[in-house]
């Protein structure tokens, strides 16, 4: 998994900071490091999607992977970062018949926290499908811009309620929090893990649905030819760019964003090919001979109960990030 680390983030611009009025000092600038406060404004937080939607645009149409960095990160920022280096190469004039992105009947949910990194959401209706977009912005610090970390698709019924705090704003999760002692069952910094596990063996208090019991079930269909063998390697993500981000539901749950990472190595016997798309060529390092292995990133949306029940894996992107064929 290696290979991720040429996927290299870059930030750019000072977007605003927060001012609080101080007595008889006057007004302070007060950035959040050790204060309490919105994570931004709702005319921050649409400049944010404002920007976001006009240059996604233009990179996405061009095929312009180093300008999309400037507006996505963590493991969204690696998957599209990736196709869009592979669509470059197949298609150096851009994208033909782009459909350029619009967002509608825009909700913002906005937490108020101390420190760093500052998330908001965006729940948002789009020109792309009937599905909402749950749209999650970070940034690490007052001097950076904000960009797209996380992205679930949902359809609007199963959307869920989020809970607010007494001022009226996102009640927000931080990471070390919502363990089985605090009546969740399991903390949100504990979710990339276990799920890494549940892959491997079963285990684990997780759902049964097409992201849980259905993946691993595939894996064991992809192997009943004897001739082909795929070997398959799950693990948490760890470094703080692929941090999960949380909040309460209404109904008392925590809803979840996590990344996990996710090697499979395909091998095939002397004489059998393994197909190789133009897109996969492209990314591709070496030639797939006998062998092709997938570094890929995954970010997915959970449901965790309050109490002891099964989470539930609601929401799924997965892809490839580097290639090797040997």
């Amino acid at each position: 998994m290696r290979l991720r680390a040429r996927l290299a983030k870059s930030t750019a611009g000072l977007l605003a900071s927060l001012t609080l009025a101080a007595g008889l000092s006057g007004c302070i600038t007060v950035h959040g490091e050790e204060a309490v406060v919105p994570a931004a404004t709702e005319g921050e937080a649409r400049a944010a999607l404002d920007r976001y939607v006009e240059i996604s645009n233009v990179a996405k149409r061009d095929y312009d992977a180093e300008q999309n960095r400037t507006i996505e990160s963590g493991g969204l920022g690696d998957i599209d970062f990736a196709g869009i280096t592979a669509r470059a190469e197949v298609y150096p004039d851009g994208a033909e018949d782009f459909e350029p992105l619009a967002v509608s009947d825009t909700r913002f949910h906005i937490p108020q926290q101390m420190g760093w990194p500052k998330f908001f959401v965006a729940d948002t209706a789009t020109n792309q499908g009937r599905n909402r977009w749950l749209m999650f912005f970070t940034r690490a610090g007052i001097d950076e811009e904000w960009r797209l970390n996380y992205l679930a698709s949902m359809p609007a019924a199963e959307v869920p309620e989020f809970a607010e705090d007494e001022d009226g704003y996102l009640d927000d999760i931080p990471a070390g929090e919502g363990g089985a002692s605090e009546g969740y069952a399991l903390a949100p910094g504990d979710l990339s893990a276990a799920y890494s596990v549940y892959l491997q063996s079963g285990e684990g208090p997780f759902a049964e649905g097409p992201y849980t019991s259905d993946t691993r079930t595939a894996r064991d269909q992809a192997n009943s030819d004897p001739a082909s063998f795929t070997e398959y390697r799950d693990e948490p993500a760890e470094e703080a760019e692929y941090g999960p981000l949380a909040m309460r539901t209404a109904d008392g749950d925590a809803f979840v964003m996590f990344t996990s990472l996710h090697d499979q190595r395909q091998t095939v016997a002397e004489g059998r090919e393994i197909p190789v798309n133009e897109l996969t060529a492209a990314l591709m390092e070496g030639e797939a001979r006998t062998s092709l292995t997938l570094e890929m990133v995954g970010i997915q949306a959970a449901l965790v109960p309050a109490g002891q029940g099964q989470i539930q894996v609601v929401s799924q992107m997965k892809d490839a990030v580097a290639i090797t064929g040997e």
